[in-house]
């Protein structure tokens, strides 16, 4: 598991660090650099022998500008070409200088000027292999319904594209974790179940649009009438469907970000999501950098308590961005939810323009 991450002069990031756990929850204003945090990491992510090409950003999950804008330009400072990404885990540490080599030119790839490494071979491997496998996945809902394709990585893409094949590749035992999580949290599912010989479809069970071969039975309807397709089905069960793959398969990255994990998602279930992601990352060995807007996510969590870290972003009055980790709750008059402070600007990370 990576303990720190150091990020130098990418985008509104002058320089951070970040010490952190299994689960690392990122708030703040909008505009205030959470997903560049993600994108800084996605930034290293993307080397491929010593250079960092436009593909390779685009399938890690990083937002492409012109080369110039991909580092800082603060007002009244100079600019500089250099960006650096740096990961500790234990006594091993890896290190990269990523250089642009034009400042216009969008399609030029930018290169590695210098790797450093410290430990044994073996341990940087493990390092290594962690971070080159690092995406940034956020949730499409006309994705995660088979209506659009074009996935650029496998088994799952960014968006939630070819869902449908990694929970029908599953083992039993972790597709029947992810069929109890689904049921404990959305009342009508009944079961899930895969039409990969296409005879649902021609039965009538979906107009043909969807790619998806994921199908769902409702336990409020009549048995002999209750099966419907991925194309039908609410936001809510597959975004969360789409959760729970990237944190069961051993076939997912062991290091990933969520952007935006509220998305399409109840207050309630957003709490209760990060219970069970708090759990599941232990048990499958996986790390996550998460952003959120919504305050019911902090009320998921336990402060030092279950190996989640929560971090404040803002943008000091030069514009650069600021991370700092909230360790404990502030002292109040009256016992208050995480949720609560956050929106009463009692542990920052709220807009002050209004």
């Amino acid at each position: 598991m990576i303990d720190k991450i150091d990020i130098k002069n990418f985008k509104s990031i002058a320089q951070a660090s970040m010490t952190l756990g299994r689960v690392n929850l990122f708030i703040g204003a909008n505009g205030s650099g959470k997903s560049n945090i993600l994108e800084a990491v996605g930034m290293a992510a993307a080397i491929r022998n010593k250079e960092v090409a436009l593909d390779s950003l685009v399938q890690r999950g990083v937002r492409i500008a012109r080369p110039e804008l991909m580092t800082n330009s603060f007002f009244g400072q100079s600019s500089s070409k250099l960006i650096r990404i740096s990961f500790y885990e234990g006594e091993t540490m890896a290190s990269y200088d990523i250089e642009r080599l034009k400042s216009s030119d969008i399609y030029a790839p930018w290169k590695v000027s210098e790797m450093s490494f410290h430990q044994e071979e073996e341990n940087l491997k493990n390092l290594q292999e962690m971070i080159f496998r690092y995406a940034i996945y956020s949730p499409d809902i006309d994705a995660l319904r088979g209506l659009t394709s074009g996935a650029t990585l496998y088994p799952l893409g960014l968006h939630g594209e070819g869902l449908d094949v990694l929970l029908g590749q599953l083992p039993k035992e972790e597709l029947g974790i992810i069929k109890d999580t689904v049921k404990r949290f959305v009342s009508w599912v009944d079961d899930m179940t895969f039409d990969f010989e296409g005879m649902y479809k021609f039965q009538g069970y979906k107009l043909g649009r969807s790619k998806s071969d994921l199908y769902f039975r409702d336990s409020f309807m009549q048995k002999k009438n209750n099966l419907f397709s991925a194309e039908n089905a609410n936001e809510g069960v597959l975004v969360l469907l789409f959760y729970l793959a990237l944190l069961v398969s051993k076939s997912t990255p062991k290091f990933f970000a969520i952007d935006n994990i509220d998305t399409a998602l109840n207050p309630r279930l957003c709490r209760y999501l990060m219970k069970v992601i708090g759990k599941l990352a232990a048990q499958y060995d996986k790390q996550l950098l998460i952003t959120t807007h919504n305050p019911a996510i902090l009320d998921g969590i336990t402060l030092n308590g279950d190996g989640t870290h929560l971090f404040i972003v803002e943008r000091s009055d030069e514009g650069d961005t600021r991370i700092n980790e909230l360790k404990i709750k502030p002292a109040t008059e009256r016992r208050m939810k995480l949720s609560e402070m956050w929106m009463n600007g009692l542990i920052g990370g709220i807009p002050e323009e209004f």
